[in-house]
C-alpha cells in the first residue's frame, strides 16, 4: 500500500504543495495508527495465545525455548541479570503466555514488555527502554530504517546475526542495540521486504533503506558490457537469480536453469559423468552450424562450452537473453542467445567462511526389461522353425545351459556414492570486497570402472582504488580427471553390451576370473564377448584443466562518463589416455596391446575497450555504450596410436612398435565494433537501439564483415497518471524489439579449398602425394538471424505475482549447407554454401507468485511453459537442381537413417516407414508380391503410394524430435527453520527413436530381446504387436527397417528435484564459531511419468540436430539421494 500510495504522490500531482502536505499527514498517521494497531496487538495476541505443557526438571531457558517453538514469539533477557538456568517443574492446560510467564519467575523482581513478536523478559527496576543499553561500556549501534520512498518502517526486527540479541524498530522507524561488537552483523527483516545484511565495521550509526521484495521488476540483470533494471528493459531476458541459485540445490550448470527459466531447453547427448548436454534459446537457428547460444563468464566469451569444470557454488546469477534487442550486442555470436554468467562477489565487513560438504549415492533410474532364459529358449526354438535349423538343445528345457540366468545389466552397474566438499570466503573492506571457494568433487559412476574427480579454485578481488579508478579481478583454475567407458554409436559397447548379452551365459567361471563362451554352437549361437572384459581391463583416461579469469579496469572521467577496460583468457588443457591391453579369454583374445595418447590446447582471449556515458535531465534519461573488442582462438590438437607390446606392463607409447599420428592447429580471430543507447522518458517510455559491425577469420575477405542492428521499444502503462487510481497492478509493461543477429559457429576455413595426403599408382608403383579434399568457396558470409518480438510484463499486488508473456518469429537465412558433388568432381568433401532458411516462432510464458508471505510460513511458485514451432523454408537443390534433403545419421543394421531435413518440415524430421501389424494368414500372395520372401507373421509396412509394392514413396513424416512445448513448475514452502521445494518438469509433442528397440526387439535370437517379443507371432497367437522370430532372412530384414515401430511418444512429466533443509536454531550452535546451520536432504531425478520405453525421455544421443531424438543410452541416466551439511562461520 505504501509503495502505491507514494507512486500515487508522485507521478500525479508533482507540482501541488498542498496536496503533498496532505498526503505527507496522511502517510504520518498511518504509521502510527499502524504502529498502534500492532503493538496493541501483539499484547492482545501475547494474552490470548494458551499453551499446554508438562514438564519436569526442566530449565526456566527449556520452557521458553518450548513457547518459542509453539508460538510466533521469541524471548530476550541478560543471562547476568535473569536466572534461566534454574529448575522448574511447571504442569499447566490452556494457560496464557503471560499466565505461564509469571509462574516461573513466582516471587522474583521480574517484568516482561512485548515489543512486536518479541517478549523482553527485565528485572523490575529496569525500564524495558534501557534494555536495549545494557552493559554501557560496550559499542551502542543505532539508525533508522525506511523504504525506497524514505517512509519510516515501524516493526523492524533488528537482530545481531547468530546471537538473541535484538530489537524491534519504533514507529519513527528508529532503532538502537548496544553491546555489539565492531565485527558483528546485523540482520533486518520485516513481512513484504528484502532482508538485509549489514556489517558494523564500527560504526555506531547505521541507516537501512529496506527494498520491497517484489518479484522481478526490482531485479539487476546483466544485459552484456553492463547491468540494468528488470523494469526498464525493453528486450526479452529471464534470469535466475543469487536467491534461486543459494536456496535449490545445484549440482551442476545444467542444474541452476533446467525447467526454471522459459524458452530455454537443455537436453542430454549422453548419461556420462561429464554431463554432456545441449542448450537451445528460441528453437533452432542453423540446419549444420552450431545452435549452441553464446556463453559469457564474467565478460569473457567463451568457445568451448565444457559446463563441467565450472563449479556452480560459485554462480551469482544466469542471465538469459533471448530476443534480438538483448542480444545484439554480440552481433555475430548472438543468433541462437546468450547466457551470460556472473560469479560471486565479495561483501564488505569481516571475513566469512561457509563450509559445505554433499553426500550422496546414485543408481540407474530403470533398466531395461529383458527376457529371461526360458523365454530366450522359446524364442531360439521358433527362430530356428522358422529357419528350418536344428532345434535340438531348444527342445530340452532340461539342459544345464537353460538353468543359468544371469542379470548383466546388474553385473555392471553399482550403487555409487559421490562426495563433494566447498568452502567459500567472502569479506572486504570500505574500499575493496574478495571473494573465493576451493571445490573437490569425487564421483563414482553407476558403471564399473568409470569414475570423476574434479578439483577448482576461485578468487574475486574489487577495489576502489580512488574515487575515480576501480579495478575488479577474477580467477578460477580447476582440474578434471576422469575413467570413461567406450562408446559407439550403436552401444554395442558401454551400458547397452550389457543388453546384448544373453543371460544363458556367465561372467565369471568357478575361479572368479572372467570367462567367454568359447564356441559358436548352439546354444551360443551369436553369443558376444563378456562385455565385462572391455569394460574392466582397458585404461581410458580424460585429464581436463581450465584457467578462466579477467582484470577490469573502470575509470571514471567525470560524473557519468567511465572508460572501461577488460582483458580476459580462457585457456583449457585435455590429456587422453587409452591403453587396451593384451589378454585371452575363451575365445576371445587381443595378442598386442595398443596405446593411444591424444592432448589438446584451446586458448581463447578477449580485450574489451567502452566508453559508458549517463546522464538525466529532468524527465530525459540517457545511457550511451561504446565499445571495441578484439578476441582470438587458438586451437591445438595432436593424437598418437601405437601398438605392438605383448607385456601388459609395457603399456606406455614409447614401448610400441607400430604408430600413427595426426594432429591440427586452428587460429580465428573476431575484431568488433559496437553502439549501445538506451533512452528512458519519465520511466514510462523506453527505447533501446543497438549496432554491433563483425570481422571474422572464418569467411573470405569479401564477406568478413557484417552488421547487426537492432531496436526496441517499452512502455509502461503502469507509470501514466491515468493508471495510478489502480491498486492492484504495481508495474505493466508492453515492449517490442526487433533485429538483426549472426551465426559464425561453422568449420574453420571452410572459405579456403585444402588438400589431403593420397596414394596415387604411377606405372607399377604406388606413390604418396597431396589431393584436393574440398572446393573452397569464397563468397561464403554469415547465418543472419531476423527476429521479431513482442512481449508483456505486469507485477501485481505489491510484487506478490509477476509475470511475463513472449511472441517471437525468428527466421534464419543464408543458412550454410552442405551440397553433395558428384564423384567426377574430385574431392572427398561436400560443397558449403548460403543455400537455406528456416523459421521458428512461439510463446513464451512465466509466472512468479508469492501466494503466502507471513512470518513463519511462506510459500512461493514459479511456472513457465514454452512452445515453440519450427519449419525449413529452403534448403537449395543439389548439382541436378533436385530439391536437396539431408539425412541423419544411419543406423549401421539397416542402413537407413530415421531423421530426414526437407523444406516445408521440421529439422531432422522422422521420415520413415509406417508399421500397421503383420501379415497374416490368407494373405500369403499378398505378402509375398508386396516384398518378396515375406510370409505370415512379417512386419507389415504401410502402402502408401498403392502400387503394391515396398519402396522409398512408402516412407512418410511421421513426427518431430523437437518438443512443441516444455516447461517446469517450482515451489518452495518454509516453515520457521524449515523448507521444502520440489521442481517438476515436462515435455510433450515430440518423439524419440529408440534404437535400442530397433535392435532387442526383432525377434533375432542372436541377441538378446526385450521381453515385449515374448508375445511373438504363430499361427495360434496372430498379434499385430511383434513379428515372428526369424534367425536371418527376410523376416529379420523387414523387421529391421527404420519403421514407426520404434518411434515412440516421448512426452514426459517429471519430479526433477526435491529438497528438505532445516536450519538448526542459534541456541544449538556455538555462536562463537558458527553463525548459521543448514542440513538438506535431497533427491534428484525422482519420478519420470511417460510412455516412452528407453531409459530416458529426454535422451538424445546425436549433438547434430540433423539426427535429433536418436536415442542410443549409451550411459544410463541416474538417481540420485544425497545428503549435504552447510555451515556459516
Amino acid at each position: 500500500m505504501k509503495k502505491n500510495y507514494e507512486k500515487k504522490r508522485t507521478n500525479r500531482i508533482p507540482s501541488s504543495v498542498l496536496k503533498l502536505v496532505l498526503t505527507m499527514k496522511l502517510t504520518l498517521i498511518l504509521i502510527c495508527g499502524f504502529g498502534l494497531f500492532s503493538s496493541l496487538a501483539e499484547n492482545t495476541y501475547a494474552q490470548a495465545t494458551k499453551l499446554s505443557l508438562n514438564l519436569k526438571d526442566a530449565s526456566i531457558k527449556d520452557v521458553l525455548l518450548y513457547i518459542e517453538d509453539h508460538s510466533e514469539f521469541s524471548f530476550m533477557y541478560d543471562n547476568n541479570e535473569v536466572d534461566v538456568n534454574r529448575k522448574v517443574n511447571i504442569k499447566v492446560k490452556d494457560e496464557t503466555i503471560g499466565s505461564i510467564i509469571n509462574q516461573l519467575f513466582t516471587n522474583e523482581p521480574i517484568t516482561t514488555q512485548t515489543v512486536g513478536k518479541h517478549i523482553i523478559i527485565i528485572p523490575q527496576n529496569r525500564p524495558a527502554e534501557k534494555f536495549a543499553n545494557q552493559q554501557q561500556q560496550q559499542k551502542t549501534v543505532s539508525g533508522k530504517i525506511t523504504d525506497s520512498s524514505g517512509v519510516p518502517l515501524p516493526g523492524v526486527t533488528v537482530v545481531v546475526k547468530g546471537t538473541t540479541n535484538g530489537t524491534v524498530s519504533d514507529a519513527g522507524g528508529n532503532y538502537s542495540l548496544s553491546n555489539i561488537s565492531d565485527d558483528a552483523i546485523l540482520q533486518f527483516s520485516f513481512v513484504g521486504m528484502r532482508s538485509k545484511e549489514m556489517a558494523v565495521s564500527g560504526k555506531s550509526s547505521i541507516d537501512i533503506i529496506m527494498e520491497e521484495d517484489a518479484i522481478g521488476i526490482e531485479e539487476v540483470v546483466a544485459i552484456g558490457y553492463g547491468t540494468m533494471k528488470k523494469s526498464d528493459l525493453t528486450g526479452a531476458v529471464a534470469s535466475v537469480s543469487e536467491e534461486v541459485l543459494q536456496s535449490r540445490p545445484v549440482s551442476s550448470f545444467e542444474d541452476a536453469i533446467k525447467g526454471r527459466t522459459s524458452g530455454v531447453q537443455i537436453r542430454q547427448t549422453g548419461g556420462d559423468l561429464a554431463g554432456d548436454f545441449t542448450i537451445s534459446i528460441r528453437g533452432i537457428g542453423s540446419v549444420t552450424g552450431s545452435n549452441n547460444p553464446l556463453i559469457v563468464v564474467d565478460g569473457v566469451p567463451l568457445f568451448s562450452s565444457s559446463f563441467s569444470t565450472i563449479n556452480p557454488k560459485d554462480i551469482q546469477s544466469i542471465d538469459i537473453l533471448k530476443d534480438a534487442s538483448a542480444t545484439a550486442i554480440y552481433g555475430a555470436r548472438a543468433a541462437n542467445g546468450v547466457l551470460i554468467i556472473t560469479t560471486k562477489k565479495g561483501q564488505k565487513g569481516k571475513t566469512r567462511l561457509t563450509f559445505d560438504a554433499d553426500f550422496g549415492i546414485e543408481e540407474i533410474t530403470k533398466n531395461y526389461d529383458v527376457m529371461n532364459t526360458e523365454q530366450q529358449r522359446q524364442l531360439f526354438l521358433a527362430a530356428f522353425t522358422n529357419s528350418s535349423r536344428s532345434t535340438d538343445v531348444y527342445d530340452d528345457p532340461d539342459n544345464e545351459i537353460w538353468q543359468i540366468d544371469t542379470d548383466w545389466q546388474k553385473l555392471g552397474t553399482r550403487t555409487a556414492f559421490r562426495q563433494n566438499y566447498n568452502l567459500g570466503f567472502s569479506g572486504g573492506t570500505e574500499k575493496t570486497d574478495y571473494s573465493g571457494s576451493l571445490s573437490y568433487l569425487d564421483r563414482e559412476g553407476t558403471l564399473l570402472n568409470t569414475d570423476l574427480q574434479s578439483w577448482s579454485l576461485r578468487i574475486n578481488v574489487n577495489s576502489e582504488i580512488n574515487d575515480w579508478l576501480k579495478l575488479s579481478t577474477n580467477l578460477t583454475g580447476s582440474h578434471q580427471k576422469q575413467n570413461v567407458a567406450q562408446n559407439d554409436s550403436w552401444g554395442s559397447n558401454g551400458f547397452r553390451s550389457f543388453v546384448y548379452q544373453h543371460s544363458y551365459t556367465e561372467a565369471y567361471d568357478e575361479n572368479g576370473e572372467l570367462t567367454a563362451v568359447n564356441s559358436t554352437a548352439a546354444p551360443y549361437f551369436g553369443a558376444n564377448e563378456n562385455p565385462l572384459i572391455n569394460l574392466l581391463l582397458p585404461t581410458r583416461e580424460r585429464d581436463l584443466s581450465r584457467i578462466l579469469g579477467n582484470a577490469k579496469l573502470d575509470i571514471t572521467l567525470k560524473k557519468g562518463l567511465i572508460l572501461s577496460g577488460n582483458f580476459g583468457s580462457d585457456i583449457l588443457s585435455g590429456y587422453n589416455y587409452t591403453y587396451l591391453p593384451v589378454y585371452s579369454i575363451g575365445r576371445y583374445s587381443r595378442t598386442e596391446g595398443s596405446v593411444t595418447v591424444g592432448s589438446y590446447q584451446q586458448i581463447n582471449w578477449v580485450g574489451d575497450l567502452t566508453l559508458d556515458y549517463q546522464t538525466k535531465i529532468d524527465n530525459h534519461e540517457i545511457k550511451a555504450l561504446a565499445g571495441f573488442s578484439a578476441q582470438q582462438y587458438i586451437a591445438k590438437s595432436s593424437s598418437t596410436t601405437g601398438t605392438g607390446t605383448i607385456d601388459n606392463s609395457l603399456n606406455q607409447l614409447s614401448n610400441q612398435t607400430d604408430f600413427s599420428a595426426s594432429s591440427s592447429d586452428v587460429t580465428a580471430g573476431l575484431l568488433s565494433t559496437f553502439v549501445r543507447l538506451n533512452y528512458n522518458f519519465a520511466n514510462k517510455y523506453l527505447v533501446t537501439g543497438t549496432v554491433r559491425r563483425d570481422g571474422s577469420s572464418k569467411f573470405g575477405s569479401d564477406n568478413r564483415y557484417g552488421i547487426f542492428p537492432s531496436a526496441s521499444f517499452a512502455w509502461r502503462i503502469s507509470e501514466e497518471s491515468f493508471f495510478q487510481s489502480n491498486k492492484l497492478i504495481d508495474d505493466l509493461k508492453l515492449r517490442t524489439s526487433y533485429g538483426l543477429t549472426g551465426n559464425q559457429n561453422i568449420g574453420d576455413f571452410a572459405f579456403i579449398s585444402k588438400s589431403e595426403s593420397a596414394n596415387y599408382i604411377f606405372g607399377n608403383d604406388t606413390s604418396v602425394g597431396n589431393a584436393a579434399s574440398n572446393i573452397g568457396t569464397s563468397d561464403l558470409k554469415w547465418e543472419a538471424t531476423v527476429q521479431f518480438d513482442a512481449g508483456i510484463d505486469i507485477s501485481l499486488f505489491n510484487g506478490r505475482i509477476y509475470s511475463s508473456l513472449d511472441y517471437y518469429n525468428k527466421k534464419s537465412k543464408d543458412l550454410l549447407v552442405s551440397v553433395p558433388l558428384p564423384m567426377t568432381s574430385g574431392v572427398s568433401e561436400d560443397l558449403t554454401v548460403n543455400l537455406g532458411s528456416l523459421k521458428n516462432s512461439g510463446f513464451e510464458f512465466s509466472i512468479n507468485t508469492k501466494n503466502i508471505a507471513q512470518r513463519q510460513f511462506s510459500w512461493t511458485t514459479n511456472f513457465n511453459i514454452s512452445y515453440n514451432k519450427n519449419k525449413v523454408l529452403d534448403i537449395g537443390t543439389n548439382s541436378l537442381g533436385e530439391p536437396l534433403e539431408i539425412q541423419g545419421t544411419s543406423i549401421s543394421l539397416s542402413s537407413q537413417s530415421p531423421n530426414l531435413t526437407r523444406a516445408g518440415h521440421v529439422v531432422g524430421g522422422f521420415y520413415m516407414y509406417q508399421y500397421i501389424g503383420n501379415w497374416q494368414l490368407g494373405e500369403e500372395e499378398e505378402a509375398a508380391a508386396w516384398y518378396s520372401g515375406a510370409v505370415p507373421g512379417d512386419p507389415k509396412y504401410a502402402d502408401l503410394n498403392n502400387n503394391g509394392e515396398l519402396d522409398e514413396e512408402d516412407k512418410a513424416f511421421v513426427g518431430s524430435p523437437h518438443p512443441k512445448f516444455f516447461g517446469g513448475i517450482d515451489n518452495t514452502f518454509s516453515h520457521k527453520q524449515f523448507s521444502l521445494s520440489f521442481l517438476i518438469e515436462f515435455a510433450g509433442g515430440y518423439k524419440l527413436y529408440n534404437t535400442a528397440r530397433n535392435l532387442f526387439s526383432r525377434g533375432v535370437p542372436f541377441v538378446q530381446n526385450f521381453a515385449e517379443v515374448a508375445d511373438f507371432w504363430t499361427e495360434d497367437n496372430p498379434t499385430n504387436k511383434n513379428p515372428r522370430p526369424s534367425q536371418g532372412g527376410t523376416t529379420t530384414t523387414l523387421a529391421t527397417m527404420v519403421s514407426t515401430r520404434y518411434l515412440e511418444d516421448a512426452a514426459y512429466l517429471k519430479l526433477k528435484n526435491v529438497r528438505l533443509s532445516y536450519d538448526l536454531p542459534p541456541r544449538l550452535l556455538n555462536q562463537k564459531i558458527f553463525s548459521s546451520a543448514r542440513v538438506t536432504l535431497t533427491g534428484t531425478n525422482i519420478i519420470t511419468l511417460t510412455n516412452y520405453l528407453g531409459l530416458d525421455p529426454e535422451a538424445s544421443s546425436q549433438s547434430s540436430l540433423l539426427s535429433a531424438g536418436m536415442d542410443f543410452t549409451p550411459y544410463p541416466p541416474t538417481r540420485l539421494v544425497s545428503l549435504a551439511v552447510q555451515l556459516t562461520f
